[in-house]
């Protein structure tokens, strides 16, 4: 028989990760708060071109998708009409229509 997860374990492996993270941004904060100020606000305005050009290459990429079509299970068919029989949606693809 499965047993009951335990709160408390969990919770105690939770914590040691939590640590381990607090642990590693003090020393980043550390590391940084040696450099000089210049070099600071030049990182900074380095991390921030980084994330504009990873959300601007993310949103360039969503321009082009498709999404793929609500198809039905096999007990929905006969009383729903927002989505495609399986059935149906195979000729369609068989005829060369691209969804």
């Amino acid at each position: 028989m499965a047993s009951a997860p335990d709160p408390i374990g969990d919770a105690a492996m939770i914590g040691s990760v939590v640590r381990t993270d607090t642990m590693v941004m003090r020393g980043i904060g550390y590391g940084l708060s040696l450099l000089p100020l210049g070099v600071r606000l030049g990182l900074l305005a380095v991390a921030l071109l980084v994330a504009m050009v990873g959300c601007t290459a993310a949103w360039i990429d969503q321009q082009f998708y498709v999404p793929s079509p609500n198809v039905c299970r096999a007990d929905e068919v006969g009383y729903r009409t927002d989505c495609v029989p399986l059935q149906q949606l195979a000729r369609t693809q068989q005829a060369g229509v691209l969804r």
